[in-house]
């Protein structure tokens, strides 16, 4: 195989020694559920596989993508790959229940979690977890617990680092009373900014951030226009964002971001990209995939910099089109809690 991992930035976990790429596999869309598409074992692992190949060695999953599916084509690509597990870097979430005939809601009660990661290592067919993050904060279990819970499966080695996502700054203070914490995950692309405060927070305390939807779900790759539509059954359907009126906004914008980007000899994929990496406190970015020809615009998305006169130009344009860049619309996303069934 190719692989480019000379041209791809690396960086620390934390304060652990967990070396992960700054581009990562984000691999919920190739489950299918809550997506438009079928998912497709073939094409999931071939896009594992050529991820690797672009010097990225890092991949994150859950269990409620494609309910359980995804970890199941990462487990499966693993396999099938000559790359070594201590060269992988496994992320993984637990707290999201989506056994009951695919109802999902939060649900860390350690008992769950218990059993959810040893379902995960099965299906990843690894021992070991590198990074293991809350998915969403399950606020029926007292953050002690939680937090404790964690920790448990950090001493016992069955989780390498410990993060969260989607958590406060504040929720994030109450959990690390009781465990140590290396990673906040959380929404964050040039069209919503309003996480920007988690970055922060992770900065002051030596966590990496790890920005999710760093392509607003496809808008930021420029492949669509404003006849794009999506099924009842994709989340974007029913997405604020998504709506007519705003919609047709951010593909104004998009028009004159494409011609920022082309005058640097850029897609629209690396200048999204490099636009999250560029920001304070953001180590990593997601890059989310079901294909390998959706990971061809990696190469020469790393080791270049936007200047300040740049970013600059970046937010005129943005604002020019668009009234708000903070609302993150995580309602639209987050799962309910057990009692809201």
């Amino acid at each position: 195989m190719n692989r480019k991992d000379e041209g791809m930035e690396r960086i620390k976990i934390g304060d652990t020694n967990i070396e992960a790429s700054r581009i990562a596999l984000g691999t919920w869309a190739m489950g299918g559920f809550m997506w438009q598409n079928e998912p497709d074992e073939k094409e999931a692992i071939r896009t594992v596989h050529e991820a690797f190949d672009q010097g990225i060695n890092m991949i994150d999953t859950a269990p409620d993508y494609g309910l359980a599916k995804s970890e199941t084509f990462i487990g499966k690509a693993l396999q099938e790959s000559d790359v070594k597990r201590e060269d992988i870097v496994l992320a993984c979430k637990p707290g999201i229940d989506w056994t009951n005939q695919g109802d999902v809601y939060r649900d860390m009660r350690p008992e769950r979690v218990e059993e959810e990661v040893d379902n995960t290592l099965k299906r990843l067919k690894t021992d070991y977890i590198d990074l293991y993050q809350v998915h969403w904060r399950d606020k029926e279990v007292p953050m002690a617990e939680m937090a404790g819970m964690m920790k448990q499966l950090y001493d016992k080695g069955k989780i390498r680092a410990i993060g969260v996502t989607n958590f406060t700054p504040r929720e994030m203070d109450e959990f690390r009373e009781e465990s140590p914490l290396h990673v906040t995950q959380n929404q964050f692309n040039m069209f919503q900014r309003g996480q920007r405060d988690c970055f922060a927070y992770g900065e002051r305390h030596q966590m990496t951030g790890l920005a999710w939807a760093p392509m607003a779900h496809g808008m930021l790759t420029g492949k669509m226009d404003k006849s794009t539509t999506f099924a009842e059954e994709d989340i974007r359907h029913s997405h604020p964002m998504y709506s007519e009126e705003q919609f047709t906004r951010h593909m104004d914008a998009l028009e004159d971001l494409k011609a920022f980007a082309m005058e640097r000899n850029k897609s629209m994929p690396q200048l999204a990209i490099r636009w999250v990496l560029s920001q304070p406190g953001l180590g990593i970015a997601l890059w989310g995939a079901r294909k390998p020809e959706q990971l061809k615009d990696v190469e020469g998305t790393s080791n270049w910099i936007l200047d300040e006169t740049e970013l600059k130009e970046i937010d005129d344009i943005l604002k020019r089109h668009i009234d708000d860049l903070e609302s993150n619309y995580l309602e639209h996303y987050a799962p309910p809690h057990r009692s809201e069934l």
